[in-house]
């Protein structure tokens, strides 16, 4: 897929945008220490469905602002948000509070921010509720506990799914392509 830099807020952050020009956009938000390419394999079926994706590479300094920025400089309108681990963390917030700007969210491995993380820790105590549908997809038992509390903050239809396979393996991957594909077919 082809990379580009986008600059906003006076920093470039690495973006992938590919897919189908018409079709619906899937934005999403990687994890720490992963490039976009390493979301190519998803992306690759999500083209298949006709969705177009946009991915953000990770940046301590992506704020929700920032990530709206990158959508009106490739004049994103809507988008569902994928939200992958700390990438979920940016995403929970975008939902709670860009209602504007999103069609529903799907996190993997992160929890609402209201609501403690595996180590405890609650990142945003006075985050709003996310007024969307919200797929939660989690790999561990502890992570599944976070997300399952996460429900009360979310005020839409709520799915909670296992990951079934290993976090990488092509099991994975048609896993989380097909709970994006589920989103976005029904807003």
């Amino acid at each position: 897929m082809p990379s580009s830099m986008v600059t906003v807020d006076g920093f470039p952050v690495a973006v992938d945008v590919a897919g189908p020009e018409k079709g619906s956009a899937v934005v999403v938000l990687g994890a720490a220490h992963h490039a976009p390419a390493a979301y190519d394999p998803v992306c690759q079926r999500l083209h298949t469905a006709s969705l177009r994706t946009i991915v953000v590479g990770p940046d301590p300094r992506l704020t929700a602002k920032s990530v709206v920025g990158i959508l009106d400089a490739l004049d994103m309108k809507w988008a569902l948000l994928v939200g992958d681990r700390v990438g979920g963390e940016l995403a929970w917030e975008l939902a709670a509070t860009r209602l504007d700007r999103f069609t529903g969210l799907v996190v993997i491995d992160r929890g609402h921010p209201r609501v403690a993380d595996l180590t405890g820790v609650i990142r945003d105590e006075h985050c709003p509720p996310v007024e969307m549908n919200t797929t939660a997809l989690v790999s561990t038992p502890a992570a599944r506990a976070v997300a399952k509390a996460s429900q009360r903050y979310v005020y839409g239809d709520f799915r909670l799914v296992d990951l079934l396979g290993r976090r990488n393996a092509q099991e994975s991957t048609a896993q989380l392509a097909a709970e994006i594909v589920l989103r976005t077919s029904n807003w």
